[in-house]
């Protein structure tokens, strides 16, 4: 009977790890449009010495799934003030098959960002760090921007 059992255990552990999902990702894991938030800090000018500032602001994000990316944010430091509405930046990204990777950003009057991300929920949100310049300590989390049809309408959520 203990055999019975241990082997019934067995089994039934072998096809539910059969069952687990194993994500693997590609650039093409991010597409379409992301909502972004950050938060952090940043020196509050490009000359040496410059006071730090604590910066919050959100993105719109749009990954095209081939590495290419653009941007508009709304950005607010402590120091600068919201000096820059709806600013336009470009770059690209990469993703491993681990679902980590990188990113560049540039937006005029800043220095490009290098950034390391982590795609999860099957591609439905994204963390990101920025790593380079050293300055530059900003954290963003996105999420998809789902569009679905309504009567009379498309309805954003």
């Amino acid at each position: 009977m203990k055999t019975a059992m241990m082997i019934l255990l067995l089994a039934a552990t072998a096809a539910c790890a059969q069952d687990a999902p194993q994500t693997t990702c590609t650039n093409a894991s991010l597409k379409g449009d992301y909502g972004f938030t950050l938060t952090g800090t940043r020196p509050s000018a490009p000359t040496p010495g410059a006071a730090i500032e604590t910066v919050i602001g959100t993105a719109m994000t749009h990954f095209d799934g081939n590495g290419n990316l653009t941007q508009i944010d709304n950005i607010h430091g402590s120091v600068t003030g919201f000096t820059a509405p709806d600013r336009a930046g470009s770059g690209n990204y990469s993703i491993n098959p681990d679902c980590t990777g990188t990113m560049t950003l540039s937006s005029l009057g800043s220095p490009t960002l290098t950034l390391q991300i982590v795609v999860v929920d099957d591609g439905n949100e994204v963390r990101t760090a920025v790593v380079a310049p050293a300055p530059v300590m900003v954290t963003s989390n996105g999420r998809r921007v789902v569009t679905r049809p309504v009567l009379g309408g498309i309805f954003r959520l």
